[in-house]
């Protein structure tokens, strides 16, 4: 009777080990596949409730072990001490026998005990060496993602300055050409401007690979900033050209000083180099929401539903999105082009 009894008690506790082991593997898959969710979604605004679920999912699993060690200890503490009291009231004197089945089977309980602790020390070790190769990932992502925003934006600022600027110098390099023979001393001044322009654009250049913003580096104001801006692109070719900043204007900070000095760029360079534009007028004032930019031309025109889109009006959509705005273009062919950037306070950069 105290064998059968002690067969049944080591089969009940093999089983409730068993059934633990499973419940533990079913609960680490279940963490697994939510970290392989939380790490394949884009890095953005929600890094933040990331982390908190990574740990508590490391929280819950350190709770499931400690669960499961103790339901082991239980169990052996159980097949330990019940069999040992059946079989010293049935036979008193057989502990002392080195080959008793008591002996034996507290040998192997201990041996039980020793290999579920190893386990439990290499589930730990490998749930460990996953942490860290799931952080290395996630940095790694980090960093990618912060090197595609910076080829981005550099690529954004060199086409809308850079490329400008030196489409305007060449337009004044042929300007000039045309002079030489008839008109010397004008066809001298363009090339000094020309020259001029080199020089500016060289500086945005290094301001750019320094990391700096181009505009932002000479101290003046806005309204300096942006009639320099025109004379640069203008290079005599607008008949007419008005510009209307508000006194009312909140002072900017240098960054969105430089996103909207990028954005008139784009615009006025559309306006005469694609448009042929004669007449240009712009205007900057506070509105009910905010801040209203209004860039207008009497160009070509263009049908913005067919029109290729090219470089140029992504970076324009792009540089709005980058200040919380909105940008619309509105243009139809023969009737020339307006856009409307509408700004709202306080701002995003």
């Amino acid at each position: 009777m105290g064998t059968l009894f002690r067969l049944i008690i080591f089969i009940f506790a093999l089983g409730v080990l068993g059934t633990g082991t499973a419940w533990l593997l079913a609960k680490e898959r279940q963490r697994e596949s939510v970290r392989e969710q939380l790490l394949s979604a884009p890095a953005g605004s929600a890094e933040a409730n990331r982390r908190e679920i990574i740990k508590r999912l490391q929280s819950s699993a350190e709770q499931d072990l400690f669960f499961f060690g103790a339901l082991a200890i239980s169990c052996i503490f159980i097949m330990a001490i019940i069999p040992l009291r059946v079989a010293a009231e049935n036979t008193p004197d057989s502990t002392d026998r080195a080959d008793n089945p008591v002996r034996r089977e507290m040998n192997g309980l201990e041996q039980l005990a020793r290999t579920t602790v190893a386990q439990r020390a290499e589930l730990t070790q490998e749930r460990e060496s996953r942490h860290h190769s799931e952080q290395d990932l996630y940095l790694q992502q980090i960093l990618a993602n912060h090197a595609l925003q910076g080829k981005i934006r550099l690529g954004r600022d060199l086409h809308d300055g850079l490329v400008q600027s030196l489409y305007a110098t060449g337009l004044m390099l042929e300007s000039a050409s045309r002079l030489v023979a008839d008109n010397p001393a004008q066809a001298s001044s363009v090339l000094v401007a020309a020259k001029s322009n080199l020089k500016a654009s060289i500086k945005d250049t290094r301001a750019i690979i320094d990391g700096l913003s181009p505009d932002a580096l000479e101290n003046r104001s806005l309204a300096d900033s942006i009639h320099a801006l025109l004379d640069h692109l203008d290079a005599g070719r607008l008949e007419h050209r008005s510009v209307t900043l508000s006194t009312d204007l909140p002072a900017l900070p240098d960054s969105v000083v430089t996103e909207l000095l990028q954005i008139i760029r784009e615009s006025v360079s559309n306006a005469l180099r694609h448009g042929q534009a004669k007449r240009l007028d712009l205007s900057f004032a506070p509105s009910s929401a905010g801040l209203n930019l209004v860039i207008r031309d009497n160009g070509c025109g263009f049908d913005p539903a067919t029109v290729n889109r090219g470089h140029g009006l992504d970076n324009l959509a792009a540089r709005a999105r980058l200040l919380g705005g909105k940008l619309v273009v509105d243009s139809k062919p023969g009737l020339g082009t307006c856009v409307n950037l509408s700004l709202p306070l306080p701002f995003k950069v």
